[in-house]
C-alpha cells in the first residue's frame, strides 16, 4: 500500500518517481488457511434442513463457495441477473462493499482486474440453483441469490453459518476464505486439475499466482504419479548374455 501510495504521488506529480521500487518487497510468510476436504463437506451439507427457508439458504451460501471458489465480498454480490442457468455460466464482475442492509454498494469491479471472470457451473450447481430461485420466488424474493430477505447478507453471517454447521458436524471451524481453498484442494485431489484450469476459476491472472499460493496443495500429485508409474515400462529379460569378454571386475574369478 506505500508503494501504491507512492505511484499515486508521482502520477500527482508531487514525486518524480517512486523510490520505493529500488528495494524488494518485504515477505509476508507463508500462512496456512484451514479447509475443508470432500468428505468434511459432505459431513457439514448432511447437518443442514433443507426444509426450513433460512437453512436452505445456508446450504445454497455453503455450496456455491465450496463449488465455485468465488470470494466472499464476489458471492454477497451475486445476482440473479449473473447466472446462466442454461448455458451453466455464472458471471462474477462485483463485490459488496456494505455498512448495513440500508448502506450497501454493489461495486462493479472484484478484487482484480482477473477476477472479473465468468466460470462454468457443474450440473448439481444449477439444479440446486434452479431449485433455489423457485423457493425464493415463493417467498417473494427476486433479486439477491445469498438472500432471505431481498437484501444482501452481512459478511460476519457467512463465518456465523459456517462456524454453525461446522460445529454441529464435527469438522475443523474455518474462515470464508478457507472455502476457497476447499474448492482448489478439491479440484486438485479429486480431478487432478490442471494448473491452468485452477488458476482461470480462481480469477488469478496467472499461473505462477496459483503456484505461489496454493503449490503445497498439490504435494499428493506425486503419490498418483508413482502409482500410475507401477507397472507401466514393460520388458522381459535376456535368457542368455550378449556381453563378450567382459572382464570390468577383475577381483572377480569365473
Amino acid at each position: 500500500m506505500f508503494r501504491k501510495s507512492l505511484d499515486y504521488a508521482v502520477i500527482l506529480q508531487y514525486l518524480n518517481e517512486n523510490i520505493s521500487k529500488r528495494t524488494k518487497a518485504i515477505s509476508k510468510g507463508k500462512t496456512s488457511v484451514k479447509y475443508w476436504s470432500k468428505e468434511e463437506f459432505e459431513k457439514v451439507l448432511s447437518v443442514i434442513y433443507t426444509n426450513d427457508f433460512y437453512e436452505h439458504m445456508c446450504f445454497v451460501m455453503i455450496w456455491l463457495y465450496y463449488m465455485t471458489r468465488i470470494r466472499v465480498s464476489e458471492g454477497l454480490a451475486l445476482t440473479w441477473d449473473d447466472v446462466d442457468l442454461s448455458r451453466k455460466k455464472l458471471r462474477i464482475h462485483h463485490t459488496l462493499e456494505m455498512q448495513n442492509q440500508n448502506n450497501f454498494i454493489r461495486k462493479p469491479y472484484t478484487k482484480t482486474e482477473n477476477g472479473m471472470r465468468t466460470i462454468t457451473l457443474d450440473n448439481d450447481t444449477v439444479s440446486i440453483l434452479k431449485e433455489w430461485k423457485n423457493t425464493q420466488n415463493r417467498h417473494g424474493i427476486e433479486h439477491f441469490i445469498l438472500s432471505y430477505t431481498d437484501l444482501p447478507l452481512y459478511r460476519s453471517t457467512v463465518q456465523r453459518i459456517i462456524e454453525r454447521y461446522a460445529t454441529s458436524a464435527k469438522v475443523p471451524v474455518i474462515q470464508g476464505k478457507g472455502l476457497r481453498h476447499s474448492h482448489v484442494s478439491y479440484l486438485i485431489n479429486e480431478f487432478n486439475a490442471d494448473i491452468l484450469v485452477v488458476s482461470q476459476r480462481l480469477g488469478h491472472s496467472s499461473p505462477e499466482i496459483t503456484l505461489k499460493h496454493y503449490a503445497h496443495l498439490w504435494s499428493r500429485n506425486d503419490e498418483v504419479i508413482a502409482e500410475q508409474m507401477t507397472g507401466n515400462i514393460n520388458f522381459t529379460f535376456a535368457t542368455k548374455s550378449n556381453v563378450s569378454n567382459f572382464n570390468g571386475n577383475q577381483a572377480i574369478k569365473k
